[in-house]
């Protein structure tokens, strides 16, 4: 393994995730001062659930990854060096199993459970990168095992994620109009904007991460064509950061108590006869 490409990533992508993490604070005096309309109540609420998932992805989830991620990559008798090429070409596999994981959580309840949290705010600003389930990261990685399957380092793999994820902070705003010609393969805000939207022919749609070519090549690319209403067409209703986290696990818990066999039981958690997002988007029955 290359010992200085590694530290010299890791370190460029903390002082990246810093210099992002401004640019969200320093969004909200602008709108402020500009009279920019915002729902300053969701936006307590995105710090708050961003600085419990930072703290628990830091001091717990970090290690869990890693060390789940080494163990199966002793299974594998496949090592592929670490130098700039492999890790453009680590990225672009994790940009690729990105977008099936995003397509599983829309359309499995179990992991929409946990993916609901980000997509359950009625505004739509940079802060919204931010919120994202307590739990995300202890079940996130599992998608990313056949990389290290494959050979990659665990640490590659990991950084390839971090990456993958830092990218999709700045398309989380309305400020940032259609880019053209940028649009036929990078995900763009405006793109970006249709994926959170509840507008029927938004709804699952642009799954991508950093490439927008994974939704052209399987048909789930939408532009934005219409002003989008964000949040769930049910909307849950709070600013709470726990209930945020816990609402739709109270909603399939109370599933699985009316459920009248095991058949319905597993229904309930791992439906996936229809997109689970797609039905608490459009319906409004819990």
């Amino acid at each position: 393994m290359n010992s200085d490409i590694l530290p010299w990533l890791t370190q460029h992508l903390e002082k990246f995730s810093t210099l992002m993490l401004v640019i969200i604070l320093v969004e909200i005096p602008i709108d402020f001062v500009a009279f920019q309309q915002r729902e300053y109540k969701e936006t307590a609420a995105n710090f708050g659930v961003g600085i419990v998932h930072e703290i628990l992805s830091r001091a717990i989830a970090i290690v869990l990854i890693l060390s789940g991620l080494s163990f199966f990559s002793t299974l594998s008798p496949l090592r592929i060096p670490v130098n700039i090429g492999t890790i453009l070409l680590a990225i672009l596999i994790a940009d690729f199993i990105y977008y099936w994981n995003h397509v599983t959580e829309h359309r499995i309840r179990f992991f929409w459970a946990y993916h609901s949290v980000h997509h359950s705010s009625t505004d739509f600003n940079l802060s919204v990168a931010l919120r994202l389930s307590w739990i995300e990261d202890f079940i996130l990685w599992i998608f990313y095992i056949p990389m290290v399957l494959m050979g990659f380092h665990p640490l590659v793999v990991l950084l390839s994620l971090e990456i993958v994820g830092l990218y999709q902070v700045w398309i989380h705003t309305q400020k940032i109009g259609h880019l053209g010609i940028l649009e036929e393969f990078l995900n763009t805000p405006s793109l970006h904007r249709v994926h959170h939207g509840t507008n029927p022919q938004y709804i699952d749609k642009n799954y991508g991460a950093i490439l927008c070519i994974w939704d052209k090549l399987f048909g789930t690319y939408q532009p934005e064509q219409e002003k989008v209403i964000y949040g769930l067409t049910k909307n849950i209703g709070t600013q709470n950061p726990i209930k945020i986290n816990i609402v739709e696990y109270l909603r399939i818990w109370s599933d699985i108590k009316q459920s009248r066999n095991l058949r319905e039981v597993s229904n309930s958690l791992f439906g996936s006869s229809i997109s689970k997002s797609r039905q608490a988007r459009l319906s409004n029955i819990d």
